[in-house]
């Protein structure tokens, strides 16, 4: 049976080192275009819908709420609100060091205990177990998609690899 910690934590690093990629691509599409980097940040899919760089931001926050909800850390600190390519990379960077440093021990065996999720104004308790599937993965899924797509309608030369290249993990033999 796969423990919470491997539900968990394993695949939030691959999404978080994703985003990292994509971050890199969102530089070398910039640099090409010869369009400044913050423009680049600003793009949305759609007017009502955040932009590229707080896509990174949001899945940086569901990564340090798993560390604090989850193992009782104390995460790196990552404010909402757009930022910078250099800020955006930073707080990928940390909020991976941080979910590097949860042992499964600090967090397997927690999957019936409730705890809240916040989104935006309301509130809702629920399993850790649940609360990791049917919250915070979609959530960094999400993100991490828009993200994703943001670059593609910018003519960003991803592909499936891209995306879901770091998520692949060949069995052990």
């Amino acid at each position: 049976m796969t423990s919470l910690y491997d539900l968990t934590f394993p695949p939030t690093i691959n999404i978080l080192k994703t985003q990292q990629g994509l971050l890199e691509k969102a530089e070398a599409l910039a640099s090409e275009k010869g369009t400044p980097i913050n423009e680049l940040l600003e793009i949305r899919l759609a007017p009502d819908m955040w932009p590229l760089s707080q896509q990174v931001i949001i899945s940086a926050l569901h990564a340090t709420n798993l560390v604090r909800k989850l193992a009782g850390g104390t995460p790196n600190e990552v404010p909402f609100g757009p930022a910078s390519l250099e800020n955006a990379k930073k707080y990928l960077s940390e909020s991976i060091a941080s979910l590097e440093t949860v042992k499964p021990e600090q967090v397997n065996g927690k999957e019936a205990e409730v705890i809240t999720a916040h989104m935006g104004s309301f509130e809702m308790d629920m399993k850790t177990v649940d609360y990791v599937q049917g919250y915070a993965l979609p959530n960094l899924f999400f993100h991490t998609t828009t993200l994703y797509n943001i670059l593609r309608s910018q003519g960003a030369p991803l592909g499936k690899r891209d995306f879901i290249g770091l998520h692949i993990k060949p069995a052990a033999k």
